[in-house]
């Protein structure tokens, strides 16, 4: 009675409950003057034994022994669905004080908001070797995340007044990473690898915006790099970017995710947008931000690292740096020169399993061997469970335990 018990409660634990909402508040003393507040819905989805938001990981963290499945995510073009509220941009740095002339009831999906501006993701940033653990946990290296460069808008009006167009903004953005990503994520609860049910989750990083502008159309000049800590992208719920400048510009900004397997106009499971997802996540750029001495080479330079993107091979340079505590030994103060822009990403994605373990699901349920459509995924290096776990396993797929979790402000 007590091992039902348990995974009664787990199961409950799992299953959408009542939404619950996470307010960060912007401070103007951190955040280069502006000021106000993100806050995230996360509609009732909760992630594996109940983590949350809040959340960075299961249990004790992630198990490289333990490993459920691998997968990636590639972004694709926006198909205009999700229904996220249509929103008013600028076209460039002379409309800032012309709303006459800014974009109105501009669709979102898909789309980068960026103080006044917006950019269009595209297909082909790649999210490679997301390492899942048989508790849920996530790990992803930061060489393998590649985000394409914002340049273009591809503007949708949502009332279909007015027509469709494209603009090449003026100032553009390429992110990277420059850590390495943890977090959870659901589908290691569902019932087998190829389910079509409800899987989300979260991971996060530092990331790095380098600035950009257009000087003609084949040539950009750079203007600077902006690194924020500790930023969130999340595959489920919704955001409420409210952040005003200093000087009392107002950021307002709001976007939803389309959870895996389910329809982005119903918010229903669909076998027909199985394994399609989308994800977000909104931030301010701080003022400043503290990193390591070891960021730097020994004549003062920026130390740099290869940064190769693994769809097309292509190798840039960026910034080698670690974001660091206030106060650590021989850190330097990195200023932003955009402390204060506010920022919400979103993107259309499809989910590709690289690896599955079957034993990671159901273990009367062998995926790899009856269903041809997943041989192709090698499977992983059985690992003898401990007898907690294979009792799990053999209920519900749910591992992991309530044990004491590492909690950090979003």
């Amino acid at each position: 009675m007590k091992h039902k018990l348990t995974l009664l409660a787990a199961a409950l634990f799992a299953s959408p409950t009542f939404a619950a909402t996470w307010t960060t508040t912007i401070d103007a003393a951190t955040y280069g003057g502006s000021y106000g507040s993100i806050t995230f819905n996360d509609g009732g989805y909760t992630g594996p034994t109940g983590v949350g938001a809040n959340d960075f990981q299961v249990g004790s963290g992630f198990d490289a022994s333990r490993i459920g499945q691998v997968q990636k995510v590639v972004t694709k073009d926006p198909d205009y669905l999700t229904p996220d509220s249509g929103h008013a941009v600028a076209k460039d740095l002379s409309d800032l004080n012309n709303t006459s002339n800014w974009y109105s009831n501009g669709n979102m999906d898909g789309t980068v908001n960026f103080y006044q501006w917006a950019y269009t993701t595209g297909g082909g940033s790649t999210f490679s070797n997301m390492k899942i653990d048989k508790a849920g946990n996530y790990s992803i290296a930061k060489t393998d995340m590649s985000f394409n460069a914002y340049d273009i808008y591809q503007y949708r009006d949502t009332t279909g007044v007015n027509p469709s167009s494209t603009y090449d903004t003026k100032i553009n953005f390429k992110p990277y990473t420059v850590s390495d990503a943890g977090g959870w994520c659901g589908s290691v609860l569902a019932s087998g690898p190829a389910a079509v049910e409800r899987m989300a989750g979260q991971v996060t990083f530092d990331i790095a915006f380098d600035v950009y502008f257009d000087i003609t159309p084949t040539f950009s000049s750079f203007s600077s790099t902006e690194l924020i800590p500790d930023f969130v992208m999340r595959s489920y719920g919704s955001y409420d970017v409210s952040v005003s400048t200093s000087g009392g510009d107002l950021q307002h900004y709001t976007g939803s995710a389309v959870e895996n397997n389910t329809n982005p106009l119903t918010g229903e499971i669909d076998p027909d947008y199985a394994n399609q997802v989308s994800f977000l996540g909104g931030g301010v750029i701080p003022g400043s931000v503290w990193v390591s001495a070891d960021s730097y080479n020994a004549d003062g330079s920026r130390k740099m690292r290869a940064d190769i993107n693994p769809t097309t091979g292509e190798v840039t340079q960026v910034w080698d740096v670690t974001i660091v505590e206030a106060g650590t030994a021989g850190a330097r103060l990195h200023t932003n020169a955009y402390g204060g822009f506010a920022f919400l990403m979103r993107a259309d994605g499809t989910r590709i399993l690289q690896t599955v373990d079957g034993a990671a699901y159901d273990p009367a349920l062998d995926y790899l061997a009856d269903r041809a459509s997943w041989t192709d995924y090698p499977a992983v290096a059985a690992i003898p469970e401990p007898e907690t776990y294979a009792m799990m396993l053999a209920g519900l797929g749910l591992v992991g335990t309530m044990a004491a979790r590492r909690r950090r402000l979003v």
